[in-house]
């Protein structure tokens, strides 16, 4: 994907004038990276803006059991960890390369605040932008403290399958654990619990709903599904 063409896909720039996404691609550097390669650290300094280009990024936090919780995994044409860029503060999580030949742009902190100075629509979009993500967070933390992760996977499943009896779990456990709020083991672990009470079998990939009833069940009641 091409600089301009990444950039114009980010959600806080891109209703700026192809002449100012000009501006910001021509102010940033390429970075490539393998497959697992850090890219930040949780709290290291800002070091700009960070938009990928191909490949895909993994953004995780570790707990104190070296636990992964994957909080997204940003694709081509998205920001990565912007947060600092503008609060000036360090990074909150790790981000990684999820993929070989992953590039990414990488516009230094001080040029894009001087960019921000002279276009202060980038703000503007920036605030609805963030505006957006908490939201976002916030469901996610309404659903981490009410619900557990056996009635988040059921619902997340109810969703994936559309209805049908048959489906391919998109992506690995770790992303599916990124859209509920948990660990790639705990995810493991529920699809288990769910296979053992007769609502899923699961092969490879392919999981077949045995019981959407019961499987209905529990994404309401969950262990205190009747």
């Amino acid at each position: 994907m091409e600089r301009k063409e990444a950039l114009a896909r980010v959600p806080f720039l891109k209703e700026l004038p192809e002449t100012v996404l000009a501006e910001i691609a021509a102010a940033g550097r390429e970075r490539k990276l393998s497959r697992g390669e850090l890219l930040v650290s949780e709290r290291d300094a800002c070091l700009g803006l960070i938009v990928v280009l191909s490949g895909a990024v993994k953004v995780y936090k570790l707990d104190s059991r070296g636990r992964e919780l994957t909080l997204g995994l940003e694709a081509p044409g998205s920001s990565v960890s912007e947060l600092p860029l503008f609060d000036g503060g360090n990074y909150p999580a790790s981000a990684e390369a999820a993929e070989d030949g992953t590039r990414v742009l990488v516009v230094p902190r001080d040029q894009f605040q001087s960019m921000m100075a002279l276009h202060p629509q980038i703000a503007i979009l920036a605030l609805r932008a963030l505006s957006i993500r908490m939201r976002k967070l916030v469901v996610m933390l309404e659903a981490q403290t009410m619900h557990s992760v056996r009635v988040r996977l059921a619902a997340y499943l109810l969703r994936a399958s559309e209805g049908r009896q048959t489906f391919r779990l998109e992506g690995a456990n770790e992303e599916i654990a990124s859209q509920i709020g948990t660990v790639r083991d705990v995810v493991s672990r529920t699809l288990g619990s769910l296979r053992e009470s007769g609502a899923i079998t699961v092969n490879g990939r392919t999981v077949t709903v045995q019981d959407r009833d019961v499987l209905r069940r529990i994404a309401d009641f969950g262990d205190m599904a009747p």
